[in-house]
């Protein structure tokens, strides 16, 4: 005989709780609760500028999707457990709350400027990659089309700073990084693999944004704490 099915069978204090908790799981109106994320952020320097054909701007895509998943592998971040999003001269990257924060302060910059410098040098000068990245953290909201929120935003508006593409333009290396003044303070700061001395303090201002945030310049130093070598990080 088949067995009572649970819902029919269930009674008193134990299956009120769980009721209450199947309950509070459900999103309200159909939306997916937020969920708190790790954004990294790239944009490519110069990809619209005259001199690149469209065959170069299909490599330098190449270039870069290989290079952001093989600096997220060398860290120990699952490429699949990621949300990424295409951005046409860069990319979206949210991971899970599962992944330490430290990972992407200390590990993922020095991997993605190793893997750019690989593909510079194979590469002629208009298919070779100079790359901006941001990093923030906080609430995400999904839906089927993808992903939103406040944290994002601030992320897209450090990327875009002037402040950040001034110095990427001033330094000899192919990445140049901005991080949140919050993602700095509780993450890069507490690490000594970060570098956070090797940090600057700048001012953001772009469209609604006006935020305090930190650069970096000299990424593809030889000399930048952490580096690769790193196994899988299990969430699981």
């Amino acid at each position: 005989m088949p067995k009572p099915d649970a819902a029919q069978t269930c009674g008193g204090e134990g299956c009120r709780r769980r009721g209450w908790w199947r309950r509070l799981r459900q999103p309200a109106h159909g939306r997916e609760p937020a969920v708190h994320r790790t954004i990294l952020a790239v944009d490519v320097e110069g990809f619209s500028a005259p001199g690149r054909t469209n065959a170069d701007r299909l490599a330098i895509r190449a270039g870069l999707y290989e290079a952001v998943q093989r600096a997220l592998v060398t860290s120990g971040v699952v490429w699949g457990d990621c949300h990424h999003a295409d951005l046409g001269d860069g990319i979206l990257v949210l991971a899970p709350a599962g992944y330490p924060k430290a990972i992407f302060g200390e590990r993922v910059p020095p991997a993605l400027a190793a893997a750019l410098t690989d593909h510079n040098g194979h590469n002629r000068p208009a298919r070779r990659i100079r790359l901006r990245m941001a990093l923030h953290a906080g609430e995400v909201s999904h839906d089927a089309h993808g992903a939103t929120g406040q944290a994002i935003v601030h992320a897209f508006r450090l990327l875009d700073s002037p402040a950040v593409k001034q110095a990427l333009a001033r330094s000899p290396g192919c990445l140049a990084l901005i991080a949140s003044a919050w993602f700095f303070d509780e993450v890069i700061r507490q690490s000594a693999l970060s570098g956070p001395e090797r940090y600057a303090r700048v001012f953001v201002h772009v469209k609604e944004t006006s935020a305090q945030a930190w650069i970096r310049e000299d990424v593809s130093r030889p000399d930048f704490p952490g580096g690769a070598g790193f196994g899988v990080i299990s969430l699981w």
